[in-house]
Parts: structure tokens; sequence; C-alpha cells
């Protein structure tokens, strides 16, 4: 059974299919409204929406017999909220009637130049762009559908600042009993500091090992989610790409020249979003048996425009960045909330390689429901109320030579960047 009626379709297109858009686009599509019969009406409307949110909550324990009780935290940022009126008025009192058959009401929306984030869906919060469009009618509820997309606020690696190395070294020292070992130590780099999704990090490192255990090199790619609300900070952390190397004797040196660490369609860095911050670091460690591995980080940035120079990096040391903080989840714990950021708009030059695609990004899709939305009304609700964002990636990225095919793990098969996904809380 058609619960709803007369009205065979109600959704939103947009123009040419377009999915992804940037900060001072148009918004142009169609809402389609098709009717198996002549239906009266006050109004259609159309709106655009942009909001950063954030939520989480915690227990907390009372010190008596009451038992504890569950703290939540929130807070939101709407970017903007326009409207278009379709049909009818302003003013909802009036009765305009669709006849049968198909209907195509046009809109064009602009979206802001700057001061709006790239879309994100996080563990403890959401940066969210949609249309909404409803039909209010006479004497019955309401009709609605919705569509996201994707907006992605530019971040040019191409700028000096992501083109330099990113270098750090660590050492200690493994104690038994009354016996001490000699050092052990890394010393890595990448090729440079920003890269989009597709490409992968090269990772340069020296592993010495002067104890009189076997250790093994190992990298991986991770992602730092810090939300922001009632003055606290939540933390979440998810690693994905990770490369293991060969075991590192006793008494030896082991080397990565160039290995290389893909990108997957993960969201663009974000540090223009006052409620929350997304950053990404390259984990390089020695795993120890029997002690505490040895870790160090790299952090990167994760951009929106390639690479466009396909030329060999120099590592000199005028070009390296140095990393001397050890990286600390208490540093976002205790750190001010950052205020609200632009960056100027500014047109790219010419891709010397392919322009990007679009990926979909590797969380997947979620649902549109929110606050505003009757859940228990599904005679109302149409269309497909799911979503997933879409991010900028490089497909046709041609990185500097790897691992040869004579590179074998210890744990069998080559020495190639395979793909985990592992999230923390």
């Amino acid at each position: 059974m058609n619960k709803m009626g007369k009205l065979k379709c109600f959704e939103i297109i947009l123009s040419e299919n377009k999915t992804v858009f940037h900060p001072g686009e148009k918004v142009v599509g169609q809402v389609i409204v098709e009717l198996k019969g002549d239906m009266k009406m006050r109004s259609l409307r159309i709106f655009m929406r942009g909001v950063a949110k954030v939520h989480w909550s915690e227990s907390r324990s009372t010190g008596s017999r009451l038992g504890s009780y569950t703290e939540h935290y929130n807070s939101e940022v709407e970017y903007f909220f326009k409207r278009q009126v379709l049909l009818g008025g302003e003013v909802s009192d009036g009765r305009d009637t669709l006849v049968e058959g198909r209907h195509e009401f046009n809109f064009s929306f602009d979206l802001p130049t700057t001061g709006i984030a790239t879309s994100f869906e996080g563990k403890h919060g959401n940066i969210r762009y949609w249309l909404k469009a409803e039909m209010d009618k006479l004497w019955s509820f309401n009709h609605k559908t919705k569509k996201a997309f994707t907006v992605i606020s530019p971040i040019d690696i191409n700028k000096p600042e992501y083109q330099m190395c990113v270098e750090s070294s660590v050492e200690k020292t493994l104690c038994c009993w009354l016996f001490t070992s000699g050092p052990i130590s890394i010393t890595a780099r990448t090729d440079r500091k920003g890269y989009c999704p597709g490409e992968s990090i090269a990772i340069s490192a020296e592993f010495d090992n002067h104890s009189r255990r076997t250790v093994i090199p190992y990298a991986a790619l991770y992602q730092t989610q810090a939300f922001f609300a009632g003055g606290k900070s939540r933390i979440r952390r998810t690693k994905f790409t990770v490369l293991t190397g060969l075991p590192v004797g006793p008494g030896t040196r082991g080397n990565w020249d160039s290995q290389l660490l893909k990108i997957p369609a993960v969201s663009p860095s974000i540090v223009n979003c006052c409620v929350m911050k997304v950053d990404y670091f390259v984990k390089v460690a020695l795993h120890i048996p029997g002690a505490y591995n040895l870790t160090m980080h790299l952090p990167i940035v994760v951009g929106t425009i390639p690479y466009r120079r396909a030329q060999a990096f120099l590592f000199t040391e005028t070009r390296f960045y140095h990393e001397t903080q050890e990286y600390n989840a208490l540093d976002y714990l205790c750190a001010p909330i950052p205020p609200p950021y632009q960056e100027t708009i500014t047109p790219p030059p010419p891709f010397e390689v392919d322009p990007p695609t679009y990926a979909e990004s590797v969380g997947g899709a979620v649902s549109l429901w929110d606050d505003e939305d009757d859940n228990t009304n599904d005679e109302g609700n149409m269309g497909d109320l799911t979503y997933t964002p879409m991010y900028c990636y490089v497909y046709n990225y041609r990185p500097p030579p790897a691992y040869t095919e004579r590179d074998t793990s210890p744990f069998g098969g080559p020495v190639y960047p395979s793909i985990g996904y592992q999230s923390g809380s």
C-alpha cells in the first residue's frame, strides 16, 4: 500500500548529478514532484543549511547511594541557513493546487566564499551540508525530502610550508635486572608534509639496534579527531594504512629508502572549525619483544589540491621540518579551543597531472536523520536518507620508487603497504 497517497515522487536532484562543491560555488538543481492526482498545498519550500555539531556523554559518580548520572556535552556552529519558496507565498495561508503529473521546480543557492569547513562525519560530531524540501499541505502532515552534499574547503599542498620534509629521532636503552643493553634508535623522515588521498607517503628511516633482541620496524597512518564542547575535549584516534619492514637483528642497522604508505579516501585535515579538529600523523616504530615499543610521530597535512610537480626530492638539512615534541593526547585536552579560521579562496593554477576525481569516504554511509526530523512519521519523509562524503582522490599518482619484489615481511609475503582500519575511543 502506498502511504503517500497522491504523491508518487518527491526528490531533490542536483544539476549534472554534482555531489561535491567548494566555497563560493552555486548549488543548483530541481525539486521533482510527481502526482497521481491534483493536490492542494499552502507552499513548497527548499532550505539549504550547513552545521558543525558535536555531542558526547560521560558517566559521573555521585559518591552516594544514588549511583551515577550521565552528563551530556553539546556544541554547534551554524555556517548558514538559506531558504527559497518554490510555490505559494512566504505566509503559508494560501491554497495552491498542483495538477496531476510531473512538476520541476528550479532552485539556486550560493555557498559562502569563506568560513566554512570541509564535510566530516566523526565519532562524536559532524560537519554536514544538506538541502531539504518541504511540502506544506492543508489539514495533513507535511512531506519532506533531504539531500546532503559534500563541501571541500581547499588546502593546496603545493604551498611551500607543505613541501618541506618532516624529520624526527628517538632513542631508548633496554634494562634487564643488572644488565643494560646498548641503545635502540630511530631516525625517520617523510618526503614532504602535505599529501592528498590516493598519494603515498615516502618514508626514509634508519633503525639502529645495539641491543641483544631482534626488533621489527613498522609505520602506520593515524587520524586524530578532537571535539570541543562545554570547556572540555574528547579525542578519538583511528589507524589506517600499515607498513611492516624486515626484522633488524642484534647489533645491526636497518634502512628504509622511500618506503610507501598509501593514504586512503579520508577527510582532508580540518583546522578551520571551532568545535572540532582533524589532524594526521605517521607513526614510525620498532616492535621490541618483552619491552615497550619505541615510537615516534611525524605530523602531516592531508590536503585537497594534489602535488603538481613530479620531481625527485632532495634531503637537504634546510628543508627539514623538525618535530621536537612527543605527541600526547593531553596536549589536545589542555589546549584552548582553536579560534575560527578562514582561508582566502584563490583559484589554483592548472594541473600538471590529471586532476583528482572523488572517492567515497572510507567511513561509509551515515543517516541524515537529525533532531528536526520526525523519526516516527514515515509517511512524511521521502527519498534516500543516507549520505556518504566524497573526498578528492588522486588515482593516477606516480610515487617515487618503492619496495622491490625481493623484500619480504617477517610475517610472509612481499612488504607492501596493506590497508587496515582500527578505531580507538
